[in-house]
């Protein structure tokens, strides 16, 4: 976001606002022809939606801005304060701002990482309850940070509520013998065990032992898939249920069954992907 700062906001654009996201307060001279490099190289980095980053512009001339900047001890226009919580943290002065390359790199250094964005969405996904959504947007994370701790615990925390159990053993089996000692560490691997203990069905060892004898009783197919649903192995149902498909469309309730399955996915990349598959059966 790019904002012009004055008498009637400044109060809540560098104190109020900057309590939720980081403010960039730009003192700058709009008559001075030589800086204008500088004034849109900051506009076009932050950009109009940028959602971590707004950019204050505060005009020199202004009485208002002039006393700001007494306040801070302004030594060189143009200079550039970042605001959080209220308060300056940092600051760059006319040399640092002169070096258009380096702005991108101030700025970039003032916005989360590509892992940290995931990790955020994640988070707020799972506390929606979309733990499908949280674990693919923990797993495009991983794949960024592969040696991040902090994210290999996020990612098995996420994955056992998603009911990957599988893809939570094999991380938690990945971590180093120093981060072991992480309370979390142990908090995860109980809350895993725990989870695989829960997930150990008689009824599914039963029905796969029937489909195995009966594979084309399509009642049996129908629970035995859904099962495999419940038990976290989405995929794997659906991918039976396809073999099944495509031989024969309206074989039994077997269509809806999978529709059901693909309804469960919601914030699952692969959802997208299977319901395509289905669809280019259909049509």
């Amino acid at each position: 976001m790019i904002i012009e700062v004055n008498q009637s906001n400044i109060q809540e654009e560098l104190v109020t606002k900057s309590s939720e996201k980081t403010i960039l307060f730009y003192i700058y001279d709009p008559n001075e022809p030589n800086l204008q490099a500088i004034t849109t190289t900051l506009e076009n980095i932050v950009g109009t939606n940028n959602p971590y980053l707004t950019l204050a512009k505060g005009n020199i001339a202004d009485p208002v801005i002039q006393n700001v900047s007494m306040q801070l001890q302004v030594r060189s226009i143009p200079t550039l304060y970042v605001f959080k919580n209220g308060r300056a943290i940092d600051m760059y002065g006319s040399d640092a701002l002169a070096n258009l390359d380096g702005i991108s790199a101030i700025i970039a250094g003032l916005q989360p990482s590509k892992e940290e964005i995931l990790v955020n969405e994640a988070t707020k996904l799972a506390a929606e309850q979309n733990f499908n959504g949280a674990f693919a947007k923990i797993s495009e994370a991983l794949t960024i940070a592969a040696n991040n701790v902090d994210i290999k615990f996020a990612y098995i925390d996420f994955a056992i509520k998603a009911k990957k159990l599988k893809e939570a053993r094999k991380v938690l089996e990945d971590i180093d013998s120093t981060n072991k000692l992480d309370a979390r560490y142990s908090e995860l691997e109980s809350a895993l065990t725990l989870a695989e203990k829960n997930q150990q069905n008689p009824e599914l060892d039963i029905l796969k032992e029937s489909f195995n004898k009966e594979p084309d009783n399509l009642e049996i197919v129908e629970k035995y898939a859904t099962a495999l649903c419940q038990d976290g192995q989405t995929i794997e149902a659906l991918d039976m249920l396809l073999g099944y498909l495509r031989k024969d469309l309206n074989a039994g309730n077997l269509k809806k069954v999978y529709l059901d399955i693909i309804a469960t996915m919601t914030g699952d990349p692969k959802q997208s992907k299977y319901r395509s598959k289905l669809y280019t059966l259909m049509y």
